[in-house]
């Protein structure tokens, strides 16, 4: 194999794959990113078993071939390697050969008939959406999906299908976020709604997600996905990632979204994301313990933190308060800024019953209008 790439496609197209490799003592061929170079392209794959990448790169093919090299080695040596001039990329006898100006190195590969067949698309795509929205609500609901294992279906996020939209979403439990996309007419293919009538909702592994949102960048079109039996694709320009679905039901989530609130809050975002850093400070170090004191009539939030090892804390953040009555509402502070740093308004509205009952948080618009395609909830600790 012998081609000649640009210096900055290939490193894109390694640095994306070396992120789904993992360690595997059982397979240590999968420790390894695939090289192919075939039809005036090279493709580089890589997978993990669970979610799986390949990356369609412009290359000028002199001679075709394939190898496998140790991933981590090649993403590290290319991560130090400056500038935009051109690679060559040779491999003589199971090596591998790189240089660039000023740089040259020898990689070890293996046989690349090992290396797991990647699955492809079987049938046109489901539907398409704009990748900087889609990355953007990914980014919004992924962190709140579960990290233990007991319960799999919560360590996804769920994907639900609706005539004209799509919805995501992602729970642990204590938190949740909710996420709704437009799906156009131009947007849908044409199986889609012959889809949906049979499939209201998958759920996709949660860290596919992430990898699919971390690889979007400025330029990215739209992001087109296609399902097939037990397995969901992403294509993003020259990139397809694939992935295993979780087989199980997910959660009825929307029950316990409460439908009014007896107490609202319009606050600054800013202020309350400074007030809540400087809590953590004086919080708990177990409890993460943050509180929320509102009263009727002041327009105020007091937050409030304490700890027998580094003392206590006040911080009052003006607010239009609509609360009833007082209220002492108390948080794990990384929930609360998770939740908020997931939002880009000015002004975002806290709506809630009791001191224990679900907060909701919602961006807020222009007249004080609620954004109805998003929203996180906190359950409160109850201390």
């Amino acid at each position: 194999m012998k081609i000649q790439s640009l210096l900055e496609n290939f490193k894109r197209g390694i640095l994306i794959a070396e992120k789904i490799i993992g360690k595997n003592l059982t397979l240590p061929i999968l420790s390894n990113i695939l090289l192919e170079a075939e039809k005036g392209q090279l493709k580089v794959s890589a997978t993990n078993l669970e979610i799986g990448v390949v990356c369609s790169l412009r290359a000028k093919i002199e001679k075709e071939g394939k190898i496998a090299v140790p991933g981590r080695v090649l993403g590290s040596y290319l991560s130090n390697i400056p500038g935009d001039s051109k690679m060559t990329i040779e491999v003589k006898e199971q090596t591998l050969y790189l240089a660039s100006e000023g740089n040259r190195a020898v990689i070890k590969g293996v046989d690349a008939k090992d290396f797991p067949i990647m699955p492809k698309p079987q049938s046109e795509h489901l539907f398409e959406v704009g990748a900087s929205i889609f990355q953007n609500n990914i980014l919004k609901v992924v962190a709140t999906a579960a990290l233990s294992e007991t319960r799999q279906e919560l360590t996804g996020v769920y994907l639900g299908f609706g005539k004209n939209s799509l919805t995501l979403a992602a729970t642990d439990s204590f938190r949740l976020a909710e996420a709704v996309i437009k799906i156009g007419k131009n947007d849908a293919g044409s199986s889609y709604q012959k889809f949906i009538a049979k499939n209201n909702a998958i759920i996709v592994p949660a860290k596919t997600m992430q990898e699919v949102a971390r690889s979007i960048g400025e330029e990215s079109g739209n992001v087109k996905v296609y399902i097939g039996e037990s397995q969901i694709f992403f294509e993003i320009n020259e990139t397809i990632f694939v992935s295993r679905l979780i087989d199980g039901k997910y959660p009825e989530y929307k029950q316990v979204i409460p439908k009014e609130f007896a107490s609202g809050v319009f606050v600054g975002r800013e202020n309350l994301v400074k007030a809540i850093r400087t809590a953590s400070i004086f919080s708990d170090s177990k409890s993460r313990e943050v509180k929320f004191y509102t009263k009727g009539g002041d327009n105020k939030i007091k937050v409030e933190s304490q700890s027998v090892e580094t003392g206590e804390n006040v911080t009052e953040v003006s607010c239009r308060c609509e609360a009833k009555g007082e209220n002492i509402i108390a948080f794990n502070n990384r929930y609360l800024l998770d939740a908020l740093v997931s939002f880009s308004s000015e002004m975002v509205y806290l709506g809630f019953n009791d001191n224990f009952g679900p907060v909701i948080f919602r961006e807020v618009q222009e007249e004080n209008k609620l954004d109805s395609n998003y929203l996180h909830i906190v359950m409160p600790i109850r201390s």
